[in-house]
């Protein structure tokens, strides 16, 4: 399966969280709100996470360059 960008949305926390799976969409968002993820893991703190957006990438690389990129743009010093 192709590495897949995603990005949830959480209404509760008014939050985005972005990711890379190789897993479908579907089976991805069911492991954040079944909370299959360890302990301090930031998805744990809602139950209505929604998938906002996906990207569907070449390789592993790809996706992991564009989901640090997206990151870096919620900082408040993006383009400084």
């Amino acid at each position: 399966m192709q590495p897949v960008v995603y990005i949830l949305y959480s209404n509760k926390l008014n939050r985005f969280y972005t990711g890379v799976m190789t897993l479908s969409a579907d089976e991805r968002l069911e492991h954040h709100l079944e909370k299959k993820y360890g302990k301090g893991h930031y998805t744990r703190k809602a139950d209505d996470w929604t998938l906002f957006h996906y990207i569907e990438c070449e390789d592993f690389s790809q996706a992991r360059k564009i989901e640090l990129h997206i990151k870096k743009m919620k900082s408040a010093v993006y383009g400084t």
